[in-house]
């Protein structure tokens, strides 16, 4: 079994709800990396809840990328 990484640059990062509850790295403008699950998908911003239950909103604009891991099949 092997892993494959998906990254969601700015301009396929607002509304789209494949995003939704999935386990993500979000790298933001400032090199700033955040791991947690995306609750919320909105058209100008993104909202990520952490470990600790911590939840983080980001404007569409600041976000550089988010990637995630799949697991496959190969």
């Amino acid at each position: 079994m092997g892993k494959r990484q998906i990254i969601y640059r700015q301009d396929r990062i607002g509304g789209n709800q494949d995003l939704l509850n999935r386990e993500v790295n979000l790298v933001t403008n400032e090199a700033r990396v955040w791991h947690g699950t995306i609750t919320t998908v909105g058209s100008s911003e993104v909202e990520l809840k952490d470990a600790r239950s911590g939840k983080h909103r980001f404007a569409i604009n600041q976000i550089d990328q988010i990637y995630c891991e799949i697991k496959t099949d190969y």
